[in-house]
């Protein structure tokens, strides 16, 4: 039974509450504007079908945690990662091609213009070339590597390695990091902060409250909150395992290292075998 007052926003159900409808619209606008350059702002948004077709039958489809486009005619995908998977970016690549294969209207002129198209990805882990950069949110573009210089602008991703993140209230400087501490921080909070304190913050904090859901919501909730725990503890397992077999792969390996050693020196094989702990039938095919 969940005993936090608010919402885990890292849980599917929470994330689509907080940020995935038109109540929720004024939120996601805020924290999108947070992170989006002046010229990008955004006045409004419509949340569109979160299920992608491919453009031909049995082409794959994509299923976005959140996608909207905006008052200017911009398409916004916005994905809660908790998992490390291998080929993310190649996944993100891929989801951000859906709105630019569809900007031609069948049967109509085109002339190849596309929309502005922003992945925004909350990552709940660290990106492998990125673990030692400090830095917890990522601009990436297409860039002429010879001069630095942006190539296209419409094509836009946000990764933002929450784990990263870590300041605290007393550290916060400016809007972003007003929301990346409440999303990263929300479950955890026994009330609004002082900081947060304002109209907008105290809408979105009542609606997080786990008292105001009704029992089908709560369920819902619980059942997304014990999957979100269920595959934490797999991840931990596993790493852990992983550890165990490392270790216990270096010490054999560090038997035979020996071994070899001893028998090059030309100790006898009953000796290399109780100094080791090697059979003397391993010993021999060394």
């Amino acid at each position: 039974m969940c005993t936090e007052r608010y919402i885990d926003p890292f849980t599917d159900f929470g994330f689509k509450r907080m940020f995935g409808s038109d109540r929720c619209k004024s939120y996601l606008i805020n924290f999108l504007n947070s992170l989006l350059s002046e010229e990008d702002k955004i006045v409004d948004i419509t949340y569109r079908n979160t299920e992608q077709l491919g453009l031909l039958p049995g082409d794959r489809n994509a299923i976005y945690d959140l996608y909207c486009t905006t008052d200017k005619g911009g398409h916004i995908i916005v994905e809660m990662q908790n998992s490390k998977q291998r080929f993310f970016i190649d996944r993100a690549v891929y989801y951000s091609t859906f709105p630019i294969q569809k900007a031609a209207e069948p049967g109509s002129e085109w002339n190849y213009q596309l929309p502005r198209v922003y992945m925004v990805a909350f990552l709940n882990f660290v990106m492998g070339d990125y673990a030692d950069n400090p830095a917890y949110k990522h601009d990436v573009k297409l860039v002429d590597v010879s001069t630095g210089d942006v190539f296209y602008q419409k094509l836009n991703y946000i990764f933002l390695e929450m784990p990263k993140f870590i300041k605290r209230e007393e550290d916060l400087s400016d809007r972003q990091e007003d929301w990346l501490y409440v999303i990263k921080n929300l479950a955890k909070l026994p009330e609004i902060p002082e900081r947060l304190d304002d109209e907008l913050f105290r809408s979105f904090f009542q609606l997080a409250e786990v008292s105001k859901l009704s029992p089908e919501e709560y369920e819902a909730y619980e059942t997304s909150l014990k999957r979100q725990r269920d595959n934490y503890n797999v991840i931990v397992t596993a790493r852990e395992e992983g550890i165990e077999v490392g270790i216990i792969k270096g010490r054999e390996e560090e038997k035979i290292k020996n071994a070899r050693a001893l028998k090059q020196y030309g100790d006898p094989i009953d000796k290399i075998s109780l100094v080791t702990g090697l059979s003397p039938e391993e010993i021999k095919e060394l």
